[in-house]
Order: C-alpha cells, then structure tokens, then sequence
C-alpha cells in the first residue's frame, strides 16, 4: 500500500545536522510517510548515516548516487516518490512533529494543489519567525490570480524571496507530475523559486496556514548557500531569465516589474554576499562591479520604477544603477583598501 506522504531529503556532507533532520521526520504525529535520502555523493559519513536508519525503519529508502547537486536530487525524489503528496526538506534543517499531520489533514479536507505554512529562521544565537505578507487560508483558482500573481515572483518590497518557498510546502505528487514540474538541473543556487513560481502558476488552489512555524530552517551566514560566487551569480541570471521566458510564452498577466525587481533582489543578494567570500578589499570592488556592469542589471533601470522600500535601500539601488562600486564597498560592506 502505497505512503500517503513522500518526504524528499537531499543529502551531501551533513553529518552534524542529519540525525536531527531525520529524527524530526521519524517523530512526527503522523506515520504514513515514507522518506527518500538522496545521498549526492557525500564524503563525509551522511552515506552511513542512511544506510543505519534505512536499516532500522523500512519507510526510508536510501539512493547513493554521484553528486549532481540539489536540483537532480529533488527530481530524483518527484520520480521516485510514491506517496500521493510530497515534502521536500533540506538536510541541515528539521521540523516540528505536528507538521505532516497539519498539513495533510487540510489538503485531505481540502483536495489541495499545494499547502504551505511558516518557518523559523534559526542561527546558532538567534531566532526569527518568518511570515509572508499574504492573508491566510483557502485561495481559489481565481484568488490566486487576483491576489497571488501580483507576487507570485518577488514581492515589491524586496526583503522576503518569492511566495513559495518550496520546502514549507507540501505538494500534490499527481500535480507536479500532470504539469511536468520539475527542477532546472543546471541551476545550483535558488532553484526552488523558479520551481515554486511555475506550481503556483499551475495550482488548482493553494492554501496559506499562516501562523503555524512548522518548519527550522537553519542559517549559517559564513555557509556557502550565503557567501557569494560566480557560479551562484550565473544561476540568478539563469533563473531570472528563465521567468522571464517563461512567463513571456504563457502568461496572461503582465509580470514585467516583477522580474526587474526579481533581478535586483538577486542582485542585492549576490553583492551583500560578498562581504562573506574572504577577499581583500580590491577583490571585492572588482566583484561589486563586474556585477553593477552586467548588461541584465542594466536592464532594470530601464523604465525603472522604486519598489516600496526604505530610503537605506533606495541609497544602494541608486548605487547599482551608478554603478558605484567603490562607495558600495565601503558604505555597504565596510572594507577598506589595504
């Protein structure tokens, strides 16, 4: 009998987070699940660290593969899965015990398309409680056009990443695969809001349980998910692109602002993650500006209209359209030249 829930896990070189991330799986108050480790070619011990749960509980499968990064591993995850939703959850972080529980029990009631709650944002010394600023509750096909296409791929203010963020959902497996939903498997950084902004697009319905922080995600700034480089630069651009082309072919609404302040937000991304590579001074302007010069960055100002952001902001966008990449080094990242 086929799992009511499959919950995807990528796996690479996470042997001090992974007993918690699984453990908070195997804890849950529902236990119709099955859980897919995608091992990506881990050097470290994660690769027994599966092998030794598979062996103890029979609902873990266990794939051991050479590394193709998180985009391959998901889509692993979508072919593999049988169970009629779907979870995607990153390794180093875990999730509350009532989580699938919840969540299947809506979209049970509801026969739902996605359902998405919130996320506590975790650092070894902080917490932070994260929420979108959209309503909660049931949207419609139409609400979903109404009031969710307008930030269906970034939301005007800039500091918060699109709608859905994939691994606060849970997906309808029948869904994903009816649409052809898939992740971009040359894209290594971001890929869930390319993902993300297609199954909205495509949803039936979606629901928004607002207020419930069901899932930990775990952040490190100094990590390399949050220090910049070039290739994490080219899977913006990609992503951004790709929208663009995207949503150009299909789309009956215009989201043309959306992908200019899409391509500023990963601009303001990679820039401030600069500050974390470990150059010296020099290096970084050069970074700074091989950035500002790059002809996709020009492009937002064409026609450019101020997002709804504070004045500190509107300084370093004005900074990026000038091109100032000495102020912003300076300003902004606080280096100095040695």
């Amino acid at each position: 009998m086929s799992p009511t829930v499959s919950v995807v896990i990528p796996v690479y070189n996470v042997e001090s987070y992974l007993h918690r991330c699984i453990d908070s799986i195997l804890n849950q108050t529902f236990q119709d699940f099955e859980v897919i480790l995608i091992n990506d070619g881990s050097i470290d011990n994660s690769g027994q660290i599966c092998d030794q749960f598979a062996h103890q509980d029979d609902r873990i499968t266990v794939i051991h593969k050479e590394n193709a990064r998180v985009s391959a591993a998901r889509n692993d995850g979508i072919r593999l899965a049988k169970g009629k939703y779907i979870s995607f959850i990153d390794s180093d972080d875990w999730v509350e015990p009532e989580m699938l529980c919840e969540m299947v029990k809506k979209a049970e009631e509801m026969s739902l398309d996605i359902i998405m709650c919130d996320y506590k944002k975790k650092s070894n010394d902080n917490e932070m409680k994260m929420s979108q600023p959209i309503r909660g509750r049931y949207y419609s096909k139409e609400d979903i056009r109404e009031e969710l296409y307008r930030c269906l791929i970034m939301f005007d203010h800039l500091e918060l990443p699109p709608t859905i963020s994939n691994w606060v959902c849970l997906f309808n497996l029948k869904f994903l695969r009816e649409n052809q939903l898939h992740y971009d498997e040359d894209i290594h950084y971001c890929e869930d809001s390319l993902f993300g902004s297609k199954a909205l697009y495509h949803a039936n319905n979606f629901y928004y349980l607002k207020g419930h922080y069901f899932y930990n995600y775990f952040y490190n700034p100094c990590s390399t998910t949050n220090t910049y480089n070039a290739k994490k630069w080219d899977s913006y651009l990609k992503i951004n692109e790709r929208l663009k082309r995207y949503f150009a072919e299909e789309s009956v609404f215009d989201f043309s602002k959306q992908l200019k302040i899409n391509m500023l937000y990963f601009t303001l991304n990679a820039l401030g993650q600069i500050k974390y590579s470990g150059s010296n001074a020099q290096e970084r302007e050069k970074m700074i500006r091989d950035i500002m010069n790059h002809p996709k960055v020009g492009d937002v100002f064409y026609r450019f209209e101020f997002p709804n952001v504070s004045w500190k902001m509107k300084v370093t966008i004005l900074m990026i359209k000038f091109k100032l990449a000495k102020t912003y080094n300076y300003l902004v990242l606080k280096t100095k030249e040695n």
